[in-house]
């Protein structure tokens, strides 16, 4: 499926839906209840319904503390721990560590979006399905693109007078 074919199918599905707000209930219902299901055991997932895991080497962010989403707060204590809960790691030490195993760093290095409050609890699959969040990357080769990208027009721009 195209980018275009899934754009055209998420804006048909929120029409859909949003005509019909207790088929809504019932259908983000039963995927926060299979996301649960699934997401909570392996990842300690905090139903934030704005998910960014395949950013964070599948490590729930919004177990921070603070809720951060584009890494550590820069309070962090020596030997990794939080600064809030000093007898705890910091969650962001953890997704640098797996990143690292797991060849994802760059990853990290893409600044995400703001939390949005208004799909606190709600289905994150859902919310991708409907048009309402970004869809998460798998490859890292999409992120290195992106940001040679970016490099490259921040460079342009600043040649420009």
């Amino acid at each position: 499926m195209s980018e275009r074919e899934i754009s055209r199918f998420s804006g048909w599905l929120d029409g859909f839906l949003s005509a019909r707000p207790s088929l809504t209930r019932c259908v983000s219902g039963l995927g926060l209840l299979f996301e649960n299901l699934i997401k909570i055991p392996l990842f300690k997932c905090q139903r934030c319904g704005d998910c960014v895991l395949s950013h964070t080497a599948f490590i729930c962010s919004q177990r921070c503390p603070k809720r951060l989403r584009n890494g550590a707060c820069g309070g962090t204590r020596p030997g990794g721990y939080c600064e809030v809960y000093p007898e705890k790691r910091c969650i962001w030490y953890a997704i640098y560590a797996r990143s690292r195993l797991l060849g994802r760093v760059p990853m990290l290095t893409e600044r995400l979006a703001a939390h949005r409050w208004d799909l606190e609890h709600t289905s994150a699959w859902l919310n991708v399905f409907r048009g309402r969040e970004e869809a998460p990357t798998w490859r890292v080769r999409r992120i290195i693109r992106r940001l040679d990208l970016d490099v490259a027009t921040r460079a342009r721009q600043e040649r420009e007078p």
